[in-house]
């Protein structure tokens, strides 16, 4: 904090000033969630170490409700403190003004911004945006303090690339061994060392510039680094496992596109210990310059300011000469209406007033889908969404035959006032290409390994305890790396709560001809013989998908994974190939 801006501070207080106070309490509120935050990010490490795998998991959980509840804390505070003015104007652009002085020497500024914008949006439930008393655009710029600690580690290739790897994982300093760490290491560094063969990085002169965090998720962890010589460079990830005979390297990723999967907006949230989220951001940013920015202050745990980033891109994409929404591409749901915004690589998905047949679902219950996959592990196949309240868009934006749609199929939500379309509730997702219009257009080798991709998501998907529901590809899409992702939620539901079944034989010629099931069908009754008629087309593809995948029209599949997650089984999934995974004899 500044001489100036601590003295004002100072006077307030010393003034019994509740605008200060109020300052105060939002700031106090965002301390104590930093620090909860912290100590369940910390912990993970022993977690890891420790292989507790279900605690992590419920660490995981935990974590995402710390927001929410921090937030509302403050605003009860915030309260108490203002009275009568809590919903004054004047008075809150006096409170954020004096919220700036108290945060501007944080290294998590930026966090700190969103934090006491969740709570002005709660008090005022503002339509669009309010910048006196939101920080819309960044307005805190640190001030730079000079014992800022370093968040990356340096080691010279001078000695070989080999000998640096080594040092590396010894300064790591876990509590348990490796189990052969001499091996990984040699195995590693050939794959480093073709890698920079390859992009033409002498190792004289180069260095391993490693982030100090170690990154964790589900059960792996994560060490995140750039080899670099001059202005060259890659990318390096190892991800390490921890197995029952000690720590493992299990792979060496190398390229943007593999970290890019890896860090992907389909996976769960990592645990990182740091207290500059910037500076790691910007560390990530220069190893996948292709990922947005809100996409990776998502993926180190801070979703909250990636919904503030994310709505800066959107601000900056509608102010285009050429900005333009249109529909999405794909086939029009029956629960959901989307459009898109060409030039930003996002969906907006809109929830209708009236849902077609035959889907029974409710408001209240395609909320309650959007919610679990929120705080469930999603293993690198269901698209992580943000929720947006109230937003304003101008009217400019949407071409006519679009608007109407969406007056029509959701008036509730949907309005126009004036110059803008207000849309009071809407989430939003990472474009995809739905898999039935990819499959339309890909070469026939595409086609083939996104059919298959198809059936791994499903059995990955079923390795989390999710069950989709619906199957259909339309359902499905297909991401920039080839990656196959399900996106449409109203059917979704824990594998565990399903009932399993065998498709009854029929008694007489009656039954067997009958249009519908002569059979009771409970809601959560599933019957995988069913799946051949709709799962793929007939063809090549069908005939691929069944020799890969023929198992999930089994109920010994379906039981068994059941089976596996009642008895608290964590089933590995890799957000890499099997391929890039060190091959040892």
């Amino acid at each position: 904090m500044s001489a100036n801006a601590r003295n004002v501070l100072t006077e307030h207080v010393n003034g019994n000033e509740a605008t200060a106070r109020a300052a105060l309490a939002i700031a106090s509120a965002f301390d104590s969630f930093v620090a909860r935050f912290a100590a369940i990010t910390r912990g993970v490490r022993d977690r890891f170490e420790r292989r507790d795998w279900l605690g992590t998991q419920d660490d995981a959980a935990a974590r995402l409700a710390l927001y929410r509840t921090h937030v509302l804390q403050a605003l009860e505070d915030v309260r108490h403190e203002l009275g009568p003015l809590a919903t004054d104007v004047a008075t809150w652009e006096e409170v954020k003004w004096l919220h700036g002085a108290l945060i501007v020497d944080r290294d998590d500024c930026e966090i700190a911004e969103t934090f006491f914008s969740s709570v002005t949006r709660r008090v005022f439930t503002t339509v669009g945006v309010n910048t006196h008393v939101e920080y819309v655009l960044s307005e805190t710029t640190p001030e730079p303090r000079g014992d800022e600690q370093p968040i990356t580690r340096c080691y010279s290739l001078d000695g070989g690339v080999s000998a640096a790897l080594d040092r590396l994982l010894a300064d790591l300093a876990w509590s348990v061994p490796y189990a052969h760490v001499e091996r990984d290491v040699e195995l590693a560094a050939e794959r480093v060392e073709l890698a920079m063969r390859a992009a033409a990085i002498p190792a004289s002169g180069g260095e391993l510039e490693v982030l100090v965090p170690v990154f964790f998720r589900n059960k792996g962890a994560y060490v995140i680094a750039r080899v670099r010589n001059g202005d060259a460079w890659i990318p390096l990830v190892l991800p390490l496992l921890h197995g029952r005979d000690g720590i493992v390297v299990d792979a060496v990723l190398t390229t943007s596109d593999e970290v890019s999967i890896v860090f992907g907006f389909s996976w769960s949230y990592f645990f990182v210990e740091t207290e500059r989220p910037s500076a790691v951001v910007e560390f990530l940013a220069s190893i996948m310059p292709l990922k947005r920015i809100d996409e990776l202050y998502n993926a180190i745990g801070f979703n909250k300011h990636g919904k503030t980033e994310l709505y800066r891109s959107l601000v900056a994409h509608m102010a285009r000469p050429d900005a333009r929404f249109d529909f999405a591409e794909g086939d029009e749901g029956l629960v959901m209406s989307v459009f898109t915004l060409p030039s930003l690589n996002v969906v907006f998905k809109i929830i209708k007033d009236r849902f077609g047949h035959p889907k029974r679902i409710t408001r209240t219950g395609v909320l309650g889908k959007y919610h679990l996959v929120f705080v469930r592990d999603r293993v690198g196949r269901l698209a992580d969404a943000q929720e947006f309240e109230h937003l304003a868009f101008p009217r400019r934006l949407f071409p006519d035959e679009l608007l109407e749609h969406l007056l029509e199929v959701a008036p509730s939500i949907v309005r126009v006032e004036g110059a803008h379309v207000i849309i009071a509730h809407l989430y939003t997702e990472r474009r995809v290409t739905p898999l039935n219009v990819f499959l339309r257009d890909a070469s026939p080798e595409a086609a083939a390994d996104a059919i298959l991709d198809y059936g791994a998501a499903i059995k990955d998907l079923a390795a989390a305890n999710i069950f989709t529901g619906d199957m259909l590809l339309k359902n499905f899409g297909v991401s920039r790396h080839g990656r196959v992702i399900f996106y449409d939620y109203d059917e979704l539901c824990l594998l565990t709560e399903c009932n399993i079944r065998s498709l009854p034989q029929p008694r007489t010629d009656e039954e067997e001809m009958a249009a519908e099931p002569w059979y009771y069908v409970g809601e959560l009754d599933v019957f995988p013989e069913e799946f051949a008629a709709f799962l793929v087309p007939s063809g090549p593809l069908r005939d691929g998908f069944l020799s890969a995948h023929a198992d999930l029209l089994t109920v010994d599949y379906w039981r068994g994974m059941q089976q596996r997650q009642r008895e608290g089984e964590v089933v590995d999934v890799f957000p890499y190939k099997a391929g890039r995974r060190l091959e040892r004899k």
